[in-house]
């Protein structure tokens, strides 16, 4: 799945537009993890007509449901209680 470093192999970046403009979406982050928010600034700017949020969960890093699982499983089960 990445390539050297932790790059991607197939970045879901370029292909978000492939994404069904109703499907929403929900990036959940550790708010201490090493990793660039800014991903989840520019699927909201590429799909500017859908539901995109990205959530940090305090206290959490890369590991989010190892760091903070409650906060982690919460987040979950509100994601998944919003869906119809």
């Amino acid at each position: 799945m990445t390539q050297a470093l932790g790059w991607a192999r197939r970045p879901m970046l370029e292909r978000i537009h492939l994404l069904p403009r109703e499907l929403p979406i929900t990036l959940i982050y550790g708010a201490e993890s090493w990793i660039d928010t800014s991903t989840g600034r520019r699927v909201r700017e590429l799909r500017p007509h859908s539901y995109v949020r990205h959530l940090a969960i305090a206290g959490a890093s890369h590991h989010v449901y190892a760091d903070q699982p409650a906060a982690f499983n919460a987040a979950v089960q509100e994601i998944c209680d919003s869906v119809d």
